[in-house]
């Protein structure tokens, strides 16, 4: 297991009235998918795996308590990727300046890139597809492309666990198929790949195991979802259909 919450709140609007509301779950090795509706606490989530928000219970990382962990510590082991609207830079950074952010753990803030840190810089970049891109200013990219090249900062931050929110928001169906293949194969190489997502056929298509949130309360976690929990979590009905080339199921929403 990576994560294991117990009895965990977080996301206080009043003391009395949490985002999250005792969770407890064990958070398995693998690609993961956290889905659920707008509001139901999936980003609060992420932030307090991500060690960015206090909680009350227990969240243990690899067995040690989250809040309890040195911050330079942590950022070797966790890296996140939040969603785009946090993201927007108010500096004409490259693209190889932002992937280079990722390396910032493993050296002080203004010692010089060493020759490891630039091939892993270019890899992450040629990973996800976006090599042309490096010398580009951030600012003048498109949403999709900026989403891109701050997923390959989390890459370049070489941690064994990865947390993304809404990875694919601002992607086409190309570019977003591409990001998923990407992390199927980090999780398949032994990281933990944790993403909010909205897309469920997409994700789930990918995913080892799903947490489902409701209004900040665990509503069903596991590895294969039914047409039950998804209607009770979206609240419409749900039906499947077989999909020939994968050889799996996928979910379609039917107006109330």
């Amino acid at each position: 297991m990576t994560y294991s919450l117990k009895n965990l709140c977080a996301g206080w609007d009043k003391i009395s009235d949490p985002v999250l509301k005792n969770l407890s779950l064990q958070i398995p090795h693998g690609l993961i998918s956290i889905i659920g509706p707008n509001g139901s606490g999936k980003s609060t989530l992420l932030r307090v795996l991500a060690g960015l928000k206090g909680y009350s219970g227990s969240l243990t990382l690899q067995g040690r308590e989250v809040s309890t962990l040195k911050r330079r510590e942590f950022a070797r082991t966790v890296s996140a990727v939040l969603s785009d609207k946090n993201l927007k830079p108010s500096y004409p950074f490259s693209v190889r300046e932002i992937i280079a952010m990722g390396r910032l753990p493993y050296r002080g803030l203004f010692s010089r890139l060493t020759r490891n840190d630039i091939t892993i810089i270019e890899r992450s970049a040629e990973i996800l597809g976006i090599t042309h891109l490096l010398e580009r200013d951030i600012m003048t990219l498109s949403d999709g492309e900026r989403q891109t090249a701050f997923i390959a900062c989390g890459l370049a931050q070489e941690t064994s666990t990865l947390l993304l929110d809404e990875p694919t928001s601002s992607l086409d169906p190309d570019r977003a198929a591409r990001v998923f293949a990407v992390l199927r194969t980090l999780a398949d190489g032994g990281r933990t790949v944790i993403a909010a997502v909205h897309d469920i056929n997409l994700s789930l298509s990918f995913s080892d195991y799903y947490i489902a949130l409701k209004n900040g309360v665990l509503i069903s976690n596991g590895c294969k979802i039914s047409a039950d929990v998804l209607s009770g979590l979206y609240g419409t009905k749900f039906i499947s259909y077989h999909n020939d080339e994968r050889n799996d199921l996928m979910w379609r929403a039917l107006p109330c």
